[in-house]
């Protein structure tokens, strides 16, 4: 790392902090170009390494200008020396200062005549130009997780963020946003460099016409490469950008719904855009080597859609595919040995426009047969022998480009041939037959390409038929020999011979019976599990035993014996049985009041048991508001209870309501403080007994009822129509009648304190 290198540098062996912990010390560490204001310039970039020897690696980033931001600001990235940081594992190791290596190339995605009417030149169309900032670091050792980071520090003259531009549409506040793109080494085994793209990240396309895009991502490794599409990420926080609803970093453009494809094999993008915008959207790309991830590098792209266009794009469809099976986006699939590859690309071309053809990466020794290039009718057609070709992943880039203006009509297509290994398939039993049930059987699946079909045949017969797409099928299989055929398509296939044989220990589990004492001895039989089946009995000390047991019920205590079943192959091993003799429960009502008047509500209650039933039955009444059961005493009456307890044993007891007394008095208060206190707060004639008739009204001295009632509990509080009467002497006149017959009259007056 040159000694320019370094901007505010903390020497790695001083202080090993994290990334966000770094920065936050940067922003108080650093001195010079201490404010740094952000932007709205920037529509997209990419941060990538490239191995150069030893330990020295270049670290390139590519920013791409919107050309319509503010010129001063625009004409920032002229003098820019961008900064990134170095992590090892997550912890800081130093920074790099980038210097410019390409300043100011425009790639606006218009037609040659139109270049003067960007932005970029003061014209009306959208404008892009590229910027390119490198320099060489030495790493001090191999590490699993080397870290590039770019967080939107542009260093240089001014000082200036990578703010993003305000035009971005699916992201709020997007100007207010700074860059930030990483890429990541793992050179621990070897050393790498990042895929280079050749499509540039910001396409120009037009509302409601069908688009294909793809970066032209190659790598100059040979590394396999997959795509996946992420969240932006606001070098602001280090967290991910607020997307507008509905908009995810998956689902970063609006088309109509389902129109939206993706494919991690390729990267391909296929879209018709139903709105204006211009869609921020983030592609990770990683790389492996022999099933290992040795690098991810980050492209920050904006899809500019306008509808200013007067032109459909010409399309492109996969035709005649001699072999193997198409998925996806321009996917298509074959098996190791299959010998070759043939399939037709078919053109539309609704406007009739010249098309002009190229195409890149080329696998092997494969061809690509141009027709009528630089026409409006071309035609090309693929073919690759492949017989010996290992498996693998192979793209190859086809470039359609028109004369069409203003809006260039340039797609960078891909075509991925997955050639994958032959599948492999094993089987094995999660779960035996116990000699009762069906086998749960796994199928194991490995290679070829989903989805694949897997057929189990019982001779010639089909069985059962199955779609996978996970590797993974389990479901249940009788006794008998199978034929499991997996396959991906015809020339795809695997074949495995299975049995599935009676095994296992029979299902059983132990006897528990439970007996009340003095109940009949009887037999303890078990039902055979299959008919056919052999059960033997033995005593506790696995002693044989000839014939079934007969449980003592005489006495309350637990007894134990043994038995063995055996169906087929299966045997049970041995199963206790155990019988347990309880004691009676013990019934007992306990709603017997001390004393009974005439009349009076007694709430049944017992114990003993857990469940409880009542006679006679024409006796027992039921509060409907609390479900609980009473009597009414007017007779002298007689109240049985049967308790079961919880194994089913029963106890019964009684009690008898007979001392009967004909409880009938009357009292009256002669004042009452009706001041809330709980203390004779309230007035009412106090009844010993049950009443068959009650009635009380209350006077003021002018002779105007106040106040009355025909419930025996009800209290007068002092109010008339809801208002405090005043202090002072009040008259009452009462007449009731007992249950017993007996009727009482009284008049009087009562005082009211306050």
């Amino acid at each position: 790392m040159s000694d320019k290198g370094f901007t505010c540098f903390i020497n790695k062996y001083l202080i090993q902090v994290s990334r966000k912990l770094y920065r936050l010390l940067l922003l108080l560490l650093c001195v010079a170009g201490s404010y740094r204001s952000s932007a709205t310039h920037i529509y997209g970039g990419e941060l990538l390494y490239t191995y150069v020897s030893a330990n020295k690696y270049l670290v390139t980033l590519t920013v791409y200008g919107d050309c319509s931001a503010d010129s001063a600001i625009f004409h920032s990235l002229y003098s820019a020396a961008p900064i990134v940081d170095v992590y090892n594992s997550g912890l800081y190791y130093g920074s790099i200062t980038l210097k410019a290596t390409l300043l100011g190339l425009e790639v606006s995605p218009v037609c040659p005549a139109q270049l003067h009417n960007t932005s970029c030149n003061g014209g009306t169309l959208p404008g892009v130009k590229k910027f390119v900032y490198s320099d060489t670091i030495i790493l001090p050792e191999k590490s699993l997780d080397w870290q590039f980071i770019f967080g939107g520090n542009m260093g240089g003259l001014g000082s200036i963020q990578a703010g993003r531009s305000n035009h971005i549409t699916n992201v709020l506040n997007a100007g207010t946003t700074v860059m930030q793109i990483e890429a990541d080494l793992n050179d621990s085994t070897g050393n790498n460099s990042s895929p280079v793209y050749s499509a540039v990240p910001t396409p120009f396309y037009c509302i409601n016409q069908l688009e294909q895009y793809s970066q032209g991502a190659i790598d100059p490794d040979g590394d396999s490469l997959a795509f996946e599409l992420v969240n932006a990420i606001d070098a602001n926080g280090g967290s991910s950008v607020n997307y507008r609803s509905p908009f995810t970093g998956s689902k970063p453009v609006s088309t109509a719904v389902g129109n939206f494809l993706f494919d991690p094999l390729n990267g391909q993008v296929t879209f018709t855009p139903d709105v204006v915008q211009d869609a921020l959207v983030v592609c990770r790309v990683s790389e492996y080597r022999k099933g290992v991830l040795i690098g991810t590098s980050e492209r920050e792209m904006t899809f500019v859609v306008l509808n200013n266009c007067n032109n459909t794009p010409p399309a492109v469809t996969l035709q005649d595919v001699s072999t193997g099976r198409v998925t996806g986006n321009n996917v298509i699939n074959i098996c190791v040995g299959t010998s070759n590859l043939r399939f037709d690309l078919g053109f539309s071309n609704p406007e009739g426009s010249d098309i002009t053809l190229s195409n890149s990466t080329l696998p092997g020794a494969s061809t690509l047969n141009i027709g009528g290039n630089n026409t409006p009718t071309p035609s090309a057609s693929f073919e690759w022998v492949t017989g010996s070709v290992p498996s693998g992943i192979y793209t190859f880039y086809l470039t359609l480009q028109t004369d069409h203006c203003p809006i260039e009509d340039k797609q960078t297509i891909a075509y991925t041939i997955n050639i994958a290994s032959v599948p492999q398939l094993s089987i094995q039993t999660l779960l035996s037959t116990e000699c009762v049930h069906d086998a749960y059987v796994e199928y194991d699946i490995k290679y070829g390409f989903p989805p694949r079909t897997l057929n189990v045949m019982e001779g010639s017969a089909l069985y059962k038929s199955y779609i996978d797409t996970t590797g993974v099928v389990r479901d249940s299989l009788p006794v008998g020999v199978f034929i499991a055929i997996v396959s991906s398509d015809t020339l795809c296939a695997a074949t495995q011979t299975y049995t599935v044989k009676d095994s296992g220990t029979l299902p059983l589990a132990p006897i528990i019976r439970n007996y009340c004492i003095d109940v009949p001895d009887s037999v303890i039989d078990v039902e055979p599990i299959r008919p056919g089946a052999l059960i033997n009995w033995y005593n506790l000390n696995l002693s044989p035993a000839y014939f079934a047991p007969v449980p003592n019920t005489k006495k309350v205590g637990t007894q134990t014996w043994f038995f063995t079943e055996q169906y087929r192959v299966c045997s049970s091993g041995y199963v206790p049985v155990i019988a347990t003799v309880h004691a009676l429960p013990a019934a007992q009502i306990i709603s017997i009041p001390p004393t009974i008047c005439l009349g009076d509500t007694i709430y049944l209650a017992g114990a003993g048991g857990v469940t409880y039933v009542w006679s006679p039955q024409n006796e027992i009444l039921n509060d409907s508001v609390t479900g609980r059961l009473y009597i009414r005493v007017l007779v002298p009456t007689t109240i049985q209870l049967n308790v079961t307890d919880e194994y089913g044993c029963t106890d019964s007891t009684y009690a008898s309501y007979k001392n009967i007394e004909y409880c009938c008095t009357f009292s009256y208060p002669n004042a009452f403080t009706p001041n809330g206190d709980g203390k004779n707060d309230g007035f009412k004639v106090i009844t010993f007994g049950n009443m068959m008739n009650y009635h009380l009204m209350i006077f003021n001295r002018w002779g105007q009822m106040v106040f009355e009632t025909f419930d025996p509990e009800a209290y007068w509080t002092g109010k008339f129509k809801g208002l405090p009467c005043d202090i002072g002497t009040y008259f009452f006149y009462f007449k009731g009648q007992c249950l017993t017959g007996r009727v009482e009259e009284s008049k009087g007056d009562v005082i009211l304190i306050r």
